[in-house]
C-alpha cells in the first residue's frame, strides 16, 4: 500500500519476474524470486502482470495477438518453473490456483472462457502454441529523414499554342525582378489558401482568442505572464484549429522576410486566428516530415534547412531585438517538447538539432540557451520517454533529445538517480542511461570506482547497484572500457555486502573474460559452499545463499574457460544437501557448444557415467534420475561425436524413461538444420529484429536466404537506405502495405547503390521521389543477394536522390496546402502556360490533357506516371494563371 515502506525483497522479485516474462533472464536466475512471490498473496503479482501485458499489447498494436495470449504466456512461464524442477511443483500449483482467478478479470470478456479453458490444461502438455515473447512484440512509431535545399521559381508569362502549355526555356525569372515576383507569387498563393479555408468555413474566430487581434500572447508583466530568470516567456495558448495550423505554417514557410511574415500574420489575426509566434512554431512543427536527416558516410555538409525548419530559423534570427529572439527560441524549444510529448520523435529531433545549431552559431544568447537547457527538460513527458527508451531502433534519435537538456545527459541522470524515490522514475532513469550507451557506461564506471566511505548507508549501496546495472546493460566498447573494470566490479561482489549489490555485481561480471573474474567467482563458490555447510555467522539466510550460488554458477558457466566450467562441474558433484540442487546448476552449460573444450566434455561425460544406474550382484542399482537428466541437459548443446555416442547409449538403455526421452530429443536437435542467419535481435522490443547499421551489415554478410525486416514507419526509409548504402549491401528491398501485406514498392541495390526502383506505375528516380513525397507506412524486407546483370542498367547514389526528394517534399507540402487532394478542378477555357521550372513538353501535354477533363489533383496523379510534386506544382501554376479553377 502507498502508506507502507517499500519491500526490497518483493520489489526485487517483481522486477525479475517482469524480466523473465520478457526473456531477459533465464529460468534458473529467477527461480529464487518466484519462491519469494509465492509467499505473498496473488494480488502482489497482478499489477506486474498487468503492466507487462499492457506494455506488450501497446507495443504490438495492430498485430493479431489478443490480450488473452499475453496473459496465458505469463502464467505459462510461471508454471514452467515447476516443469524445470526449479520450484517445488505442489506449492507452485497451489499458488497458480489462486493466481489464475486474480488474472482473469484483465482478459476481455469475449476471450475469458477460452483463457479459462487453456489455463485449466496447464501442465497437461510439455509445450504450447503460444508465441514466444520475441514474436509477440510489435514495433511502431517511426522515424524518417529530412529534406534538402528548396529552390523557388517565378511565374512565367509565356503561353503555349494549340491549347497545351509549351515548355519554358528560361527557368526562373530574371534576377532583377526575381525577389518581387517571388513575393507576389507568395502573396497570391496565401490569398488562394485563405479563400479556400474561408469558403469551407474552416477559419473561424477561436473562442477565447486574445483581445489583441487574436495574437494569443500576454504582454510581459501582465497577469499570467511567465519568465525564466528575467527572460520573458509567453503563456501557453490553446492549440489552433487544423485550418489555422495550415494557414500559419504556410505563412511562415512561404514568407521571404520578417516583414512579409508580419503581413501574413496580421491578415490572419484580422480573421480571428491566434497568430503569435508560439502558435506559428506549433504549426510548423506539425508540418515537418516524419523522418530525420540521415548521417551519410562521407557527407561533408549538413542538409540545408528549408521549408518548416528554414522558417523557424528565420523567425528567430530575424527578431527585432535579442530579447524577442530569446523568447522565440524558447517558444521553438517548447513546441519541440510538445511534439515529443505527442509522440512525434523525428519532428522533435529536427527542432532540437536546429536549436543546437543556433546556439553553436551564437544566433541566440548563450545565457538564454543555458536556461532552456537547464529548465525546460522538466516538461518532457514520462510516458513518451519510457516508450522511446523501450525501442532500440529509436535510441539514436532519443539521444539527440536527451543531449539537448542538461538533466538528461549522463551526468544529470546519475545525479538524479540517488535522489529519486519513485521506483518507476528510477527505472526510467536507468533506461535513459542505457540509451546514452558508452558515455553513460563510462560515467557509471567513474562513479563506481570511487572507494566508498567506511560507513556507507543503504542509499549509497542502492545507487551502486544501479551503477552496476548500467555497466552490465551497456555493452563494452574499446573506447568505453577500462583496464581495471573487472577489479572494480569484483569489489562489489564480496560476501557480506548487501545481497542485491552482490547479485548485480555477479551478473555484471559475466561480461569479463579475464583470470581475475574467473578466480574471484571460483572463490565465491567455495566460500558459499563452506558457509552453507556451517551457516552460523553467515551474512545471509541459507535460501539467499543458495540463490546467490545459482547466479555465481551460471555466470561462471558462461565464461569461455575450462577452469571456470570445471568449478561448476566440481560443485555439481558435491553431495551436501545444504547446497540445494547443485546438479541443476549445470543448466547454463547446455546453452553452449562445448565441442572445442575437450576437458569440459570429458568431465561431463564422467559425471554422466557416475550417475547412470549400474548392476551389482545381478541387481540394477538406480542413481538419482534427476541428476542424470541435469547432466544430459548440460550436454544438449554439444553435438560432438563422443557426446552423440553417450546420448545414444542413454536413449537406447532407458527408452521410455524421462532420461531416455531427453537424450533422444537432444540427438534430434543436433540434426536439425541451422535456422536462417538473421540480424541480432537481443535488444529488439518488437515483432522484427532491431534494425541498426550493425544489423544490416550482419545481414549483408549472412547466407543468401537471410533477410532483414521490420516496421518502415519505426526506422524510416532514408535511414534504412543510408544503412544499406554504408554496408555496401546488394539485394532486394520490398515495401509492403501494413494490413494487406501487398507490395507497393521494390528497390534493387547493388553494392550500396540503387539500380532499379519501382513504386506503383512509377519507375527509377520518379518512383524514389514519390516514396518520400508521399510517405507510406508499412513493413519492409531486405533479402540479400546480387541482382541479375541487366544490359544498360545504371546504379544511382542514394544521397543525391534523397536530397532531391527532400526538396520536393518541401515544395509539395506548400503546393498541396494551396490545392489539396480533394479539390475539384475544371478548365476555364484559358490557354495554359508552361511552368517556369518544367522543360518536358510531353509531360506538360499529357498533364493538360488529363487536367482539362476535370477531377481532383489526387485523381490526376493516380492516372499519370509522374511523381506527385511534379504534377501538383504545375496544377497550382495553372490555377494561379487562370487556366484551371476549383469548383
Amino acid at each position: 500500500m502507498s502508506g507502507q515502506p517499500p519491500n526490497p525483497e518483493l520489489q526485487e522479485a517483481l522486477l525479475e519476474l517482469s524480466q523473465y516474462l520478457s526473456d531477459s533472464v533465464p529460468p534458473l536466475v529467477v527461480a529464487d524470486s518466484i519462491q519469494v512471490l509465492m509467499k505473498y498473496p496473488p494480488q502482489a503479482v497482478v499489477p506486474t502482470i498487468r503492466t507487462w501485458t499492457a506494455a506488450q499489447y501497446r507495443g504490438g498494436a495492430g498485430s493479431t495477438v489478443p490480450i488473452s495470449d499475453y496473459l496465458f504466456h505469463a502464467l505459462k512461464k510461471i508454471h514452467m518453473m515447476g516443469e524445470f524442477r526449479l520450484v517445488p511443483r505442489e506449492p507452485l500449483d497451489a499458488y497458480l490456483a489462486t493466481l489464475k482467478p486474480a488474472v482473469l478479470p484483465m482478459c476481455p470478456e469475449e476471450d475469458r472462457a477460452n483463457l479459462m479453458e487453456n489455463l485449466s490444461h496447464l501442465g497437461e502438455q510439455a509445450s504450447t502454441s503460444v508465441s514466444a515473447v520475441q514474436t509477440i512484440y510489435h514495433q511502431s512509431q517511426g522515424e524518417s529523414a529530412p529534406r534538402a535545399t528548396r529552390t523557388r521559381s517565378a511565374p512565367s508569362g509565356g503561353e503555349a499554342g494549340g491549347g497545351a502549355p509549351a515548355p519554358s526555356g528560361g527557368g526562373a525569372a530574371a534576377e532583377s525582378g526575381g525577389s518581387q515576383a517571388e513575393a507576389l507569387q507568395g502573396f497570391r498563393r496565401f490569398s488562394l489558401l485563405l479563400e479556400r479555408l474561408e469558403a469551407s468555413g474552416a477559419l473561424r474566430a477561436a473562442p477565447g482568442a486574445a483581445s489583441a487581434g487574436g495574437l494569443g500572447v500576454v504582454p510581459v508583466g501582465a497577469p499570467g505572464a511567465a519568465s525564466s530568470e528575467g527572460v520573458p516567456v509567453a503563456p501557453a495558448a490553446p492549440p489552433p484549429s487544423p485550418a489555422a495550423v495550415e494557414a500559419l505554417a504556410f505563412a511562415a514557410r512561404s514568407s521571404h522576410s520578417a516583414r512579409e511574415l508580419d503581413e501574413y500574420l496580421e491578415r490572419l489575426k484580422s480573421m480571428g486566428v491566434q497568430a503569435g509566434t508560439d502558435n506559428v512554431f506549433r504549426a510548423l512543427a506539425q508540418t515537418l516530415p516524419g523522418w530525420t536527416v540521415p548521417i551519410y558516410s562521407g557527407a561533408v555538409a549538413p542538409v540545408p534547412e528549408t521549408g518548416a525548419l528554414g522558417a523557424m530559423r528565420r523567425i528567430i534570427t530575424e527578431a527585432e531585438d535579442p530579447a524577442e529572439g530569446a523568447k522565440r527560441f524558447q517558444e521553438m524549444v517548447k513546441a519541440g517538447i510538445d511534439r515529443f510529448n505527442e509522440g512525434s520523435l523525428p519532428q522533435a529531433v529536427q527542432m532540437f538539432e536546429l536549436a543546437d545549431r543556433l546556439v553553436a552559431e551564437r544566433r541566440v544568447d548563450s545565457g538564454n540557451a543555458e536556461i532552456v537547457r537547464r529548465k525546460f527538460g522538466e516538461t518532457l513527458g514520462f510516458e513518451p520517454l519510457r516508450k522511446a527508451s523501450e525501442k532500440p531502433e529509436q535510441h539514436a534519435l532519443l539521444r539527440k533529445v536527451l543531449n539537448f537538456f542538461n538533466d538528461y545527459m549522463p551526468k544529470g541522470l546519475l545525479e538524479e538517480l540517488p535522489r529519486e524515490q519513485k521506483r518507476d522514475r528510477r527505472r526510467l532513469l536507468l533506461a535513459l542511461l542505457e540509451v546514452h550507451g558508452a558515455p553513460a557506461r563510462a560515467a557509471a564506471y567513474e562513479a563506481l570506482s570511487r572507494t566508498p566511505a567506511t560507513a556507507v548507508g543503504e542509499e549509497e549501496w542502492f545507487f551502486r547497484r544501479n551503477l552496476l546495472y548500467v555497466i552490465r546493460r551497456v555493452p563494452r566498447t574499446p573506447e568505453a572500457s577500462f583496464d581495471d573494470e573487472s577489479e572494480v566490479v569484483m569489489r562489489h561482489a564480496q560476501l557480506g555486502l548487501p545481497l542485491l549489490v552482490v547479485k548485480e555485481a555477479v551478473t555484471a561480471l559475466g561480461q569479463y573474460k579475464d583470470e581475475l573474474t574467473e578466480q574471484g567467482l571460483g572463490d565465491m563458490v567455495r566460500q558459499l559452499e563452506e558457509l552453507l555447510s556451517q551457516p552460523d555467522g553467515a551474512p545471509y539466510e541459507a535460501k539467499d545463499m543458495r540463490g546467490l550460488l545459482d547466479r555465481v554458477a551460471a555466470t561462471l558457466a558462461r565464461l569461455p574457460s575450462s577452469r571456470a566450467r570445471s568449478v561448476v562441474i566440481e560443485h555439481a558433484g558435491r553431495k551436501q544437501t545444504s547446497l540445494g540442487d547443485a546438479m541443476a546448476r549445470l543448466a547454463e552449460l547446455g546453452t553452449q557448444n562445448l565441442s572445442e573444450d575437450a576437458e569440459t566434455v570429458d568431465q561431463l561425460l564422467a559425471l554422466l557415467k557416475a550417475n547412470m544406474p549400474f548392476k551389482l550382484l545381478g541387481m540394477t542399482l538406480k542413481q538419482n534420475d534427476q541428476n542424470l537428466i541435469h547432466v544430459i541437459e548440460a550436454l544438449s548443446g554439444t553435438p560432438s561425436p563422443t557426446v552423440r555416442r553417450a546420448l545414444q547409449d542413454v536413449a537406447t538403455r532407458f527408452r521410455g524413461q524421462e532420461a531416455g526421452r531427453l537424450a533422444s530429443r537432444s540427438l534430434a536437435a543436433f540434426d536439425k538444420p541451422a535456422p536462417p542467419v538473421a540480424p541480432p535481435a537481443a535488444a529488439s522490443t518488437g515483432e522484427f529484429p532491431a534494425v541498426t547499421p550493425a544489423a544490416i551489415a550482419a545481414a549483408a554478410e549472412a547466407a543468401p536466404a537471410a533477410s532483414l525486416q521490420g516496421d518502415l514507419e519505426v526506422f524510416g526509409l532514408p535511414a534504412l537506405l543510408q544503412s544499406l548504402a554504408d554496408s555496401t549491401a546488394s539485394g532486394m528491398l520490398t515495401l509492403r502495405e501494413p494490413k494487406s501485406g501487398t507490395a507497393f514498392a521494390m528497390l534493387t541495390l547493388r553494392e550500396g547503390k540503387l539500380e532499379e526502383i519501382q513504386r506503383g506505375r512509377l519507375r527509377d528516380a520518379e518512383a524514389f521521389y514519390q516514396l518520400l513525397e508521399r510517405p507510406t507506412p508499412g513493413q519492409f524486407a531486405f533479402v540479400k543477394g546480387a541482382p541479375a546483370a541487366k544490359a544498360g542498367a545504371v546504379t544511382r547514389e542514394i544521397l543525391p536522390l534523397t536530397l532531391e526528394a527532400m526538396r520536393r517534399y518541401d515544395e509539395f507540402q506548400e503546393a498541396a496546402a494551396v490545392l489539396p487532394d480533394a479539390a475539384a478542378l475544371e478548365s476555364t477555357g484559358e490557354k495554359p502556360t508552361a511552368h517556369p521550372g518544367e522543360k518536358d513538353g510531353s509531360f506538360l501535354q499529357a498533364l493538360w490533357e488529363r487536367a482539362s477533363q476535370g477531377g481532383t489533383p489526387k485523381d490526376i496523379e493516380d492516372a499519370l506516371a509522374w511523381d506527385s510534386y511534379r504534377i501538383r506544382r504545375v496544377l497550382v501554376h495553372w490555377v494561379e494563371q487562370g487556366a484551371l479553377k476549383t469548383k
